[in-house]
C-alpha cells in the first residue's frame, strides 16, 4: 500500500552536461511536490567530462536544493550505454516508492508537473503514468508540426488520451516495486530492428504491465518541453523505425521475463 505522501525519486538521464540540465534542476526545486532525491545518470565520454558533472551537481545540490534533497550521480560510459541500461542503473540506486524518469533536456511544463503525475498512484492498480511532450521554443518547425499532428490535435480534440497507453522514459512515473519485478529489458529479442539505439524498452514495460492486469495512465498535465532540433527527414526516419519496433514488441508472448545486467554486475555511483 502506497503511503499518503509517498517518497518520489527523480531519475535524470543526461549526456555530458546537457545544456538545459541546470534549468531542469531549478524546475525540480520549485515543484509543489518536491522529490526526495535526484539521481543523475550521466552517459559520459571521458573522465574529464565526468569530473565536470561531479562538480556541477555538488554545487547544484546546495544552490537549488539547499542540501535538503539527496543528489546521486551514476556514471555510464559510452561503451556500456543503452537506453534500458542507463534507466535501470538510475532506478537501482533510487530509494523512492515512486520513480519519475526524464531526460536532461526535458523541462517540466509547470510547478505542478510532478504532483500531477504522482496523483494517479492513489489507485493501487496503476503501474505507471506517462506524459506527452511539446518542442522547446527553439525547436524546428517540423518538430512543432509533428507535435500538433501526433499529440495535441489527435489526443486533446478526440479525447483519446483517456484510452491511450503512451509511456516513455522521456517523461514518466512508475511504481518501483513493479520495476523490481520487471526491469527495463536490456536484451529485447535480436530481431527487433535497432531497438538498442532507438529504445522501445519503455513501450515493452508498459505492455508487460498491462498484460499483468495493471494500469498505465496518460496525464495531460504531466507534460514536458522536449526536442532535439530534428529536421523532416530525421523525424520521418525515427517515426518509421519506432513503428517497426512497437509492432514487433506487441507480438511478444506475455507475461515474460526481462534481462538486465545489473543483476550480475552493479554500476558505481556517488553520493554528492
Amino acid at each position: 500500500m502506497l503511503r499518503k505522501k509517498p517518497s518520489v525519486s527523480v531519475v535524470i538521464r543526461t549526456r555530458n552536461m546537457e545544456s538545459r540540465l541546470s534549468e531542469l534542476l531549478l524546475g525540480l526545486s520549485r515543484q509543489t511536490l518536491r522529490p526526495s532525491e535526484v539521481v543523475v545518470v550521466d552517459n559520459f565520454s571521458g573522465e574529464g567530462t565526468l569530473q565536470k558533472m561531479t562538480g556541477f551537481l555538488s554545487s547544484a545540490k546546495t544552490r537549488f536544493f539547499k542540501d535538503q534533497t539527496a543528489v546521486k550521480l551514476v556514471p555510464v560510459p559510452d561503451s556500456e550505454f543503452s537506453h534500458a541500461y542507463s534507466t535501470n542503473a538510475g532506478i537501482l540506486f533510487s530509494e523512492g516508492e515512486l520513480v519519475c524518469i526524464t531526460n536532461g533536456h526535458s523541462l517540466p511544463f509547470s510547478k505542478t508537473w510532478l504532483e500531477s503525475g504522482v496523483a494517479h498512484f492513489r489507485d493501487p492498480e496503476v503501474a505507471g503514468v506517462g506524459g506527452y511532450s511539446t518542442p522547446h521554443t527553439d525547436g524546428t518547425v517540423w518538430e512543432k508540426l509533428a507535435y500538433r499532428w501526433s499529440w495535441k490535435e489527435f489526443n486533446e480534440i478526440s479525447r483519446m488520451y483517456a484510452k491511450d497507453s503512451y509511456f516513455s522514459t522521456m517523461n514518466c512515473v512508475l511504481r518501483r516495486a513493479l520495476w523490481e519485478e520487471y526491469p527495463f529489458d536490456e536484451k529485447l529479442p535480436d530481431e527487433i530492428p535497432l531497438s538498442s539505439r532507438f529504445g522501445g524498452e519503455d513501450y515493452d514495460w508498459a505492455t508487460e504491465m498491462l498484460a499483468r492486469r495493471h494500469k498505465i495512465v496518460v496525464e495531460p498535465m504531466f507534460c514536458v518541453y522536449h526536442s532535439h532540433g530534428d529536421g523532416l527527414s530525421v523525424l520521418a526516419s525515427k517515426y518509421i523505425v519506432w513503428r517497426r519496433i512497437r509492432k514487433r514488441i506487441a507480438t511478444l508472448s506475455r507475461p515474460r521475463e526481462s534481462f538486465t545486467k545489473i543483476r550480475f554486475s552493479k554500476p558505481r555511483y556517488f553520493d554528492l
